[in-house]
């Protein structure tokens, strides 16, 4: 076995391990990221009670609730669509992602900022709040590392039960939550670093994503993720 099939993909009698990925599989991963990413009741109903979790982990300081709520919380298929937009290189899908993801985001904000106003809390006193704050080079090395493994493991259906570990790696609705609070309590300090975090973890999993999309012949796919769009639109007229 040359370096080249090493480093490419190797077969063995009962399956193909490649970084390539067959017409079917992108055409699934197209199909699957535009549906579980388009703008529909069930979507954003979601990602309110995803968000109800997390900002109730982050009042009662429980790790245990703010990863359940990243488990249910539907954010990173809009960023994986932004990915894939940017890929196959269509404005059409890129402002359609773009709109999507920024809804998403005010949905979550206002949600957490809503719970804010209601509840009595001292935000600067919130272990698991001081704990996202600490800036370092694995801040940005792990979304790109996550963004990676989450474009990859969906392409590869094998290896979709790690989607959920993935989505604990990836810390995107815990700083939209906080931004929330924050906006509650007006500590525009707290707020900053939030939407600096958030920001640099979205580009972290935008740049992973984006490197395995080309890797894997994405690229090839425009045409169908614009039937997709198409098709989303269609419906939701």
């Amino acid at each position: 076995m040359n370096i080249l099939q090493k480093i490419v993909g190797f077969k063995t009698e009962s399956q193909t391990y490649s970084l390539s990925a067959t017409k079917d599989e992108r055409n699934n991963l197209c199909t699957e990221i535009i549906s579980s990413s388009s703008p529909r009741i069930g979507f954003y109903l979601l990602l309110i009670l995803s968000t109800l979790i997390v900002v109730s982990g982050l009042l009662k300081d429980s790790i245990v609730l703010v990863i359940g709520g990243m488990l249910v919380a539907p954010l990173l298929s809009p960023i994986l669509s932004i990915s894939l937009a940017i890929t196959i290189f269509k404005g059409k899908v890129f402002l359609r992602s773009i709109l999507v993801f920024i809804i998403s985001a005010l949905a979550s904000l206002l949600t957490s900022m809503i719970i804010g106003l209601i509840a009595d809390f001292d935000l600067a006193t919130m272990e698991l709040v001081e704990m996202m704050h600490i800036f370092d080079a694995a801040t940005i090395l792990v979304p790109i590392a996550a963004g990676a493994a989450a474009s990859f493991t969906w392409a590869k259906k094998d290896l979709n039960s790690s989607l959920s570990g993935v989505a604990v790696t990836v810390t995107l609705l815990p700083p939209l939550a906080v931004m929330g609070l924050a906006l509650a309590q007006q500590n525009l300090i707290i707020f900053q670093d939030s939407l600096n975090l958030y920001f640099l973890n979205v580009s972290g999993i935008i740049i992973g994503s984006l490197i395995i999309f080309l890797l894997m012949g994405f690229y090839k796919s425009g045409k169908k993720v614009v039937e997709q769009v198409d098709l989303e639109s269609k419906s939701n007229n």
